[in-house]
């Protein structure tokens, strides 16, 4: 028995430890670290709609496709109650790529009252206290995109009000109307 194991670690057949994920990779000569997996530039902690448009042409191409109703926009820009929405999302992420144009899009309809935040993740979805806006307490981050709502309280705190985890919480319901439900929700309390 002991030759057999002797023989496969002399061919190097012996077990391999189990993989640990790499560190965040170099730099790309942009100075945006690279993503391990599929080697494209990453967006990392606090960005805004015009640097994440910028990164990568799928959220720009995805936005350029959407058309909201009136109604929608509407809804979004008559919230009067001010609130903070903080974006998390993985620029690497299908989903990100799928479901943050919506509020890219909503966003071009600036609400005075709903203050928009990115924060983008590598895949281990870590973010620092610094990176949260001032006041919001740091969430915890298990999927991406996830978007966060928090109503500022009197005296200027921030309270979580709501989230919207990955997709819309129905089927067949775009990620638009979702956050527009929930500034709306939030804005009634």
């Amino acid at each position: 028995m002991k030759a057999v194991f002797l023989a496969l670690g002399t061919l190097g057949l012996q077990a391999e430890p189990p993989a640990v994920p790499p560190p965040i990779p170099a730099t790309t000569p942009g100075g945006l670290p690279c993503d391990a997996k599929d080697h494209q530039p990453l967006l990392l902690g606090p960005t805004t709609a015009k640097e994440i448009l910028a990164h990568r042409a799928v959220f720009r191409d995805t936005v350029a496709g959407i058309q909201l109703p009136a109604e929608l926009t509407a809804r979004w820009k008559a919230v009067r109650r001010p609130l903070t929405l903080v974006a998390v999302f993985g620029s690497w992420c299908g989903d990100s790529q799928y479901q943050l144009p919506d509020l890219l899009a909503l966003e071009a309809e600036p609400s005075s009252f709903i203050e928009v935040h990115y924060l983008g993740v590598y895949r281990d979805k870590l973010l620092t206290e610094a990176q949260w806006p001032k006041g919001c307490a740091p969430q915890p981050v298990v999927r991406v995109p996830t978007f966060y709502l928090f109503a500022t309280q009197p005296g200027g705190g921030q309270k979580l009000v709501g989230t919207v985890v990955e997709n819309p919480p129905r089927a067949g319901e775009r990620m638009a109307e979702a956050l527009v439900e929930l500034v709306e929700t939030a804005a009634k309390d």
